[in-house]
């Protein structure tokens, strides 16, 4: 007759130790792992909220133009060139061409229109002056509303984004570079800074 055989105190022990081990090691890559995903998580945030102000300003930059409403460019308003009939030529593009490194920008942004309800629509139509400048390491853009029924125009402000230490400008020709400096962490990046650029072809 066979007797089954349980466990020994020997056995017991290694087993446990062995799993405690294995146990261990898997906390420790967790742990690992939510660490890395920590430093990821700040590295990567801030840089793609500046990467989504950056592509904002970039599409707005691509609907600006270099003379605005001013089509002949002699800086005077003349027939014709106030076509949304605010009583002023919006050409106030500040950037003149070989500027380097400027720390704002101002220009109107072209916004063609089409309205189906009154048959109306307007090409060559410009806004009010767009302004994208750096406050307390904030992209901040100014701009000018005005009202249509008492023709009262007011200023607004809006952060775009936040965390951003350096802001440039730079023109040649009808080509615009923009470069924005990041805030990091410097346990994530050396430096604690990265750098982040892009040029744009401008309309006119």
């Amino acid at each position: 007759m066979r007797t089954e055989r349980g466990f020994t105190i020997v056995e017991m022990v290694l087993g446990s130790a062995i799993f405690l081990v294995l146990f261990g090691a898997a906390t420790i890559a967790l742990i690992g792992d939510q660490r890395a995903e920590r430093v990821l998580t700040a590295q990567i945030g801030p840089e793609m909220r500046a990467r989504d102000a950056m592509e904002r300003l970039a599409t707005e930059l691509r609907m600006a133009g270099l003379r605005g409403e001013d089509r002949n460019d002699n800086g005077d308003l003349d027939d014709g060139e106030d076509v949304n009939a605010n009583g002023r030529l919006d050409a106030d593009w500040s950037l003149e061409d070989g500027a380097t490194d400027r720390p704002e920008l101002t220009f109107n942004r072209r916004i063609d229109f089409e309205s189906p309800e009154e048959g109306a629509c307007a090409s060559g139509v410009y806004s009010s002056p767009v302004r994208y400048l750096l406050e307390n390491e904030s992209l901040v853009r100014y701009w000018t509303r005005t009202d249509p029924e008492t023709g009262e125009a007011t200023e607004l402000r809006h952060i775009v984004a936040t965390g951003i230490t350096g802001l440039r400008f730079t023109r040649e020709g009808t080509l615009v570079t923009v470069a924005m400096d990041l805030k990091l962490p410097p346990r994530v990046y050396k430096t604690g800074k990265r750098t982040i650029q892009t040029s744009i072809w401008l309309r006119n």
